[in-house]
């Protein structure tokens, strides 16, 4: 009796091995803190930075964003709408604020394209942003956090 048991106990073992190796790659990218190189897109939500809340500023992005990843690196590229009020725009990556790159901006839509290197998708990413409106007389930093909806990954053709 305990050793058909364990027998039994084996072939599961097998079973669940065989059916891991031939998963889609998309599912296992999708499940993996790097996926498979290539370019995807994938939804975010913008998080407050002392709780799991979506922030205010998540209105402030357009989603999806795009996912860049190569060989040892991953680089997130979003839109930020109402770009004339968010003035800046940094991440925190391997322990140190850097500044996003600007990629394009469109002035009439009042947008800018930003680029910066992403260690995780696991953990969100550390932001700040500050955030200026004139006609309000509104002018504040705040840290807000992305975080990345694997589920919705993509790979792009």
């Amino acid at each position: 009796m305990k050793q058909r048991f364990v027998l039994r106990i084996g072939w599961l073992i097998v079973f669940a091995i065989l059916l891991g190796s031939v998963l889609p790659e998309a599912a296992t990218a999708a499940s993996s803190s790097r996926p498979a190189k290539g370019t995807y897109t994938l939804d975010y939500d913008i998080l407050r930075a002392e709780d799991n809340s979506v922030s205010m500023a998540n209105d402030y992005f357009e989603k999806p964003a795009k996912l860049y990843v190569t060989g040892t690196k991953m680089t997130m590229q979003i839109t930020i709408n109402h770009s004339t009020w968010t003035t800046k725009f940094k991440v925190k990556y391997k322990g140190k604020i850097i500044d996003s790159k600007v990629i394009q901006t469109n002035a009439a839509k009042d947008t800018r394209i930003v680029q910066f290197p992403i260690a995780d998708l696991n953990t969100p990413t550390i932001s700040q942003i500050h955030v200026t409106v004139p006609s309000y007389s509104y002018d504040h930093d705040y840290t807000i956090r992305f975080k990345p909806d694997l589920k919705s990954l993509k790979k792009v053709n």
